[in-house]
Order: structure tokens, then C-alpha cells, then sequence
């Protein structure tokens, strides 16, 4: 995207809410949702500049959903209504996350594991390795895909797993790996503790136990 120009500047196949409209939100880069958030940038500037910015500096969706207002407005171009704007936007992605987690089923056993992720295990050509974080009560948090194999294997570093755990505040997480072959085995439930688990079928994989 030409970064010297305005959004009204750029073709229609560059402006991000053309583009959210013809390809999707899914389409988009995170700046590029920031800035129709932001709705206008600042001078010599334009917004999907401004949200460039602004995820230099907080490096994370998840560190600028924490960010106060002033925090905000430390980015040239983001005034109180553009720090309102995107302050509304991430408490009502949380509270939407909290109503998903308050309605999930607990996830207590390998079957409801194997339920929760068989669609999504089933178009992958190669071996994916996952963490279902779960907090205190069972309920998904989140799933992170940690790691990418090849038809039959998968490495994978217990540094990683652990990341995204404790950057979740995670009671309990569950390894799972799928097989390209249509079978996945059963995930592996684990306690926030290190150590090396153990599958059925005696291979091992790094993680809680």
C-alpha cells in the first residue's frame, strides 16, 4: 500500500474498507482494521499509516487491548475519539470471548476434545500440533497452533507450548496433534506442570503432565 498517500487517495482495490467489503475482515492486516477503526489518519499520514503505528509500538493485539487511554493517545494522530474508539472495540471482543467461554462445553475428556477440533484437524494435509488452553472451570480459552510438520512427523520445542500457556493465564492445557491420515489420537489433558507426556501409542511429546 502507498504509504504517502490518503485513503481516499488510493485505488479502490488498496482502501481497506473496499477491501474488507470485497475480500473480507480476514483479508485484512491488523493496521489495516485499525485504521477503519481510527477512521482518518493525520497529516501527511493516513489512518492505515496511524495503525501501522500503533501495532509498532504495543508489538500485539493483546498488549494494545490492554493499553489505557492515554497510553493511547501517545500515538501521534490518535486523539481521545480515536482512543475511545479503539478502547470500545477490544472490551467488546473480551466480553464476546467471556459469553463464548461461558457457553462452551467443559473440556474434560479426550472425546470432547476430539469433538471441539475434528473439523478443524480435517483439512490439514500435514501434521499440526495445537494447545487448547483452558482456564479453571474446563472452559476454552483459546487454541493456539504452535508448530507444522510434514506428512508424518512434527518437532516441536516445550518452550513454545509453555508461552502460550502462561501468556493466557491458562489452569490446564491440552496437547493434540493431528494425523494426516484421518486419525487423530487421543489429545493428551495436562496440569500446569512440567514435564514429558506420554501417548498410547508410546510415542512422547513435550508438555504438562
Amino acid at each position: 500500500m502507498s504509504q504517502g498517500l490518503l485513503i481516499k487517495e488510493l485505488p479502490d482495490s488498496e482502501r481497506p474498507r473496499e477491501r474488507l467489503i470485497e475480500k473480507g475482515a480476514d483479508a485484512l492486516k491488523n493496521s489495516e482494521l485499525i485504521a477503519i477503526l481510527l477512521r482518518t489518519g493525520r497529516k501527511g499520514a493516513s489512518a492505515v499509516v496511524v495503525g501501522e503505528e500503533i501495532m509498532g509500538k504495543f508489538e500485539s493485539l493483546d498488549c494494545l487491548s490492554r493499553a489505557s487511554i492515554e497510553e493511547l493517545r501517545q500515538v501521534k494522530g490518535v486523539g481521545r475519539d480515536k482512543a475511545i474508539a479503539l478502547k470500545s472495540a477490544f472490551t467488546l471482543a473480551r466480553r464476546m470471548a467471556e459469553e463464548i467461554r461461558r457457553e462452551s462445553p467443559t473440556l474434560d475428556t479426550p472425546d470432547r476434545i476430539a469433538d471441539l477440533l475434528r473439523e478443524r484437524n480435517r483439512a490439514y494435509e500435514v501434521e499440526n500440533f495445537q494447545v487448547v488452553v483452558l482456564n479453571t472451570r474446563r472452559k476454552l480459552i483459546r487454541i493456539d497452533n504452535i508448530s507444522q510438520g510434514t506428512l508424518d512427523t512434527i518437532l516441536v520445542h516445550p518452550r513454545e507450548v509453555f508461552k502460550a500457556a502462561i501468556a493466557a493465564n491458562a489452569a490446564a492445557i491440552v496437547l493434540v496433534h493431528n494425523h494426516p491420515s484421518g486419525v487423530m489420537p487421543h489429545p493428551v489433558l495436562c496440569r500446569m506442570r512440567s514435564g514429558l507426556a506420554h501417548q498410547r501409542d508410546g510415542s512422547s511429546i513435550f508438555g504438562a503432565a
